[in-house]
């Protein structure tokens, strides 16, 4: 209890001031501005921070894990902040990738609520699934259940280059709908995905850059949409008469 009360009064401010919960913070910020270039400059720089959200979060447990001696508050301040960060970066700001991409009509609201609906039950069930994990002395987890919410970090952009290969924008909007929902899904529908571990997710990160680059090439030289009008669909059908 004495170590708790110094670790707090060490600064002036509530919360857990260390290096371990940088990458944490680092996530939800990139979210909050994923939103706000999605709205003013295009949801393809939301997309990007969506992704550094996804390479934060994927390392923040490794970072914080490195820290010795921390009190009972300090691991729970991390798993809270985590989870709400994650719901920012995860749950909210793909949501403003989508509605600036085009899912604007009243019905796209659906899809899109149920995708974050989704995510905050998602985390929250982990959470208590976690907490009582612990509590029974179960040793080191070997997997989820469940999609987690970070590997929308993938899923999110590998949908979005698909579907900004399609100069209709209905079909942008039903091919992003079908990820969001697909991915809402899989978050709360019970099947075990193993965990990975630091190499295997520098694993998953080389395997998705590739299909991303891989997705990207077949929009510029396949479907003839220049990867300089990514975010401007209206003027590819005006100036060069491309799409699949």
């Amino acid at each position: 209890m004495k170590q708790e009360q110094a670790n707090k009064s060490k600064v002036p401010f509530v919360g857990f001031w260390h290096y371990g919960v940088i990458l944490t913070y680092l996530s939800a910020l990139a979210g909050v501005v994923g939103i706000f270039l999605s709205a003013t400059v295009g949801p393809f720089w939301g997309v990007v921070c969506l992704f550094v959200s996804g390479i934060c979060d994927a390392f923040d447990g490794v970072i914080a894990g490195t820290r010795k001696n921390r009190t009972t508050a300090d691991k729970k301040f991390g798993e809270q902040i985590d989870s709400m960060s994650d719901l920012i970066a995860f749950g909210v700001a793909p949501v403003a990738i989508g509605f600036f991409k085009g899912m604007q009509e009243w019905y796209f609201m659906i899809p899109l609520c149920l995708f974050t609906l989704c995510a905050l039950i998602r985390l929250a069930y982990y959470n208590v699934t976690e907490e009582e994990r612990i509590a029974s002395g179960a040793g080191k987890r070997t997997s989820f259940e469940g999609l987690p919410v970070t590997n929308v970090a993938i899923a999110i952009p590998t949908f979005y280059v698909i579907a900004t290969m399609f100069t209709d924008p209905l079909v942008t909007s039903l091919v992003l709908t079908f990820g969001y929902l697909l991915t809402a899904f899989l978050m709360v529908f019970r099947f075990r995905m193993p965990k990975a571990g630091p190499k295997g997710v520098l694993i998953a990160i080389g395997i998705f850059s590739v299909v991303i680059i891989s997705l990207v090439l077949v929009r510029t030289y396949v479907c003839n949409i220049p990867l300089t009008a990514y975010e401007n669909i209206q003027y590819t059908l005006s100036l060069q008469g491309g799409g699949c």
